[in-house]
């Protein structure tokens, strides 16, 4: 059953590329976005990761869509994404007019926790991803949590942003599987209001928190030693930390092991750009097209490095496809993954 599944997120990833078509006319689409403006919607509050990698990107990416449309940055924070997401798919214009970066935890959101998802993530037009990381649990420099092992023996108090968020989720599912002994205290508005209460003294730490995150919003805690790295939540280790473990590395046996490689295949999609259902095939093309180019673009590129801000991108077309397969895992697989991330 692992086996089945880890081959269909291998097959998506690697057959995905043979289904990238060239946009439509140019022509017509440069005639529709001339002019116009497209409304870039950002599902976290200002000054985290995530605004950081949505603001670089519109700085760029009108240079590369037929018509270079002007954009508008919107930050709409609320229930870990799900607001953002709920806006994009039943509210927001179908004509291409608004886009938004969300969590990557909303590609899975719909298979795993239908209950808080008011859309289907299949039917979504995913646009491309930025960048693809594992992520971190941490603690405070001055915490008595330290270690991995004292997740497991000592409460550690974590921030949250809402029962979506893999700052909610990944606590749950360590609690769940692993034995730790992680709370969280929910309502925190965005990543970077978590931080400020960590140097508060009001939070610990978090537990979802990519090291490019870090380095664009914290940096100066990394030679200061203000944080101390638990455990890496992902499919792979981040080359930085190479003694870090890998929560992989935790779990006990191989259904343990099937349940963690669906919760964490969405690490592969940590920065996704989305539309809503049901947008012309032709702006789809053009848009999925610019975005590709303009993570390939030099003047992005050095932008992005200024920022400390790690590009590892996927098209539309291969994240589509890998999202279908993930939602076709096997149904043990997604039931005891879905009680691991259940707030009960």
């Amino acid at each position: 059953m692992k086996v089945k599944f880890a081959t269909l997120i291998v097959c998506a990833l690697s057959c995905g590329a043979a289904l990238v078509s060239e946009p439509a006319s140019a022509d017509a689409v440069g005639d529709f976005y001339r002019g116009k403006q497209i409304t870039f919607i950002v599902a976290t509050g200002s000054g985290g990761g995530y605004d950081a990698y949505g603001r670089l990107l519109t700085r760029h990416y009108k240079n590369h869509i037929p018509g270079q449309p002007n954009f508008v940055v919107q930050n709409m924070p609320g229930a870990g994404g799900i607001r953002a997401t709920t806006f994009i798919y039943n509210t927001a214009p179908k004509d291409g007019t608004v886009m938004a970066i969300v969590h990557s935890g909303m590609t899975t959101l719909s298979l795993l926790e239908p209950e808080n998802a008011n859309f289907d993530a299949t039917k979504l037009t995913w646009l491309g991803n930025i960048e693809e990381e594992t992520s971190l649990c941490v603690s405070w420099h001055d915490s008595p949590i330290k270690t991995t092992q004292d997740m497991m023996t000592k409460e550690f108090i974590v921030g949250g942003t809402g029962s979506g968020a893999n700052l909610e989720v990944y606590p749950r599912v360590m609690n769940k599987i692993l034995g730790t002994r992680i709370k969280v205290i929910s309502g925190y508005k965005g990543g970077n209001d978590v931080n400020l209460a960590i140097e508060r003294g009001e939070l610990q730490g978090r537990c979802s928190w990519p090291m490019s995150s870090i380095h664009s919003t914290r940096p100066q805690w990394l030679p200061e030693k203000k944080l101390n790295f638990l455990v890496q939540t992902g499919m792979e280790k981040d080359p930085e930390l190479p003694d870090v473990p890998l929560i992989l590395e935790l779990v006990k046996n191989s259904d343990d092991r099937a349940v963690m490689e669906l919760i964490f295949a969405p690490r592969s999609l940590l920065r996704p750009v989305v539309g809503p259902p049901d947008m012309p095939a032709d702006r789809t093309a053009a848009l999925r097209s610019a975005f590709m180019k303009t993570l390939a673009d030099k003047a992005f590129l050095d932008d992005a490095a200024k920022q400390q801000l790690t590009v590892t991108p996927k098209s539309g077309e291969v994240m589509q496809n890998l999202i279908h397969k993930i939602h076709q895992a096997p149904k043990a697989v997604v039931e005891r993954a879905k009680q691991a991330m259940s707030p009960d």
